[in-house]
């Protein structure tokens, strides 16, 4: 089943938060992380600077969990794959916003883009181990 989405192992000091985050979500998807023993979801980065697209609770319960690098699937915004829209109004959402938001050093409120993929993204395993290294 080809889906053309490619996993890269990317170091998790070249991936960059783009929303804020619900705590007990993280707490929960990192304890769940750790009784897989496996990373199952991939981070959705931006490729050219590691934005995360999708996946900034799993970027940050990997930061707790001290990984060294994370599964990513690195997509461009041209990617006819990838529709970004407003979380709330469901609206298009403009991508420079999100490049000169992160570029200031700022990120966005908790849930204020919903990135779709289509295809659906693909489930991995990778064992938490190799993560560390």
């Amino acid at each position: 089943m080809d889906h053309g989405y490619q996993i890269a192992l990317r170091p998790l000091c070249d991936v960059l938060q783009s929303e804020q985050v619900d705590p007990a979500n993280v707490a929960l998807l990192r304890e769940s992380i750790v009784r897989a023993g496996h990373w199952l979801e991939p981070i959705i980065v931006e490729r050219s600077r590691g934005i995360v697209m999708d996946g900034n609770h799993r970027f940050t319960a990997a930061l707790q969990l001290g990984l060294r690098r994370v599964p990513c699937i690195q997509l461009d915004y041209s990617d006819p794959r990838v529709c970004v829209r407003h979380w709330q109004t469901g609206q298009a959402f403009e991508v420079a916003r999100i490049f000169t938001t992160i570029a200031r050093g700022e990120i966005f409120p908790y849930k204020t883009t919903r990135h779709a993929f289509d295809p659906a993204l693909p489930v991995v395993a990778i064992p938490l181990e190799s993560l560390y290294a």
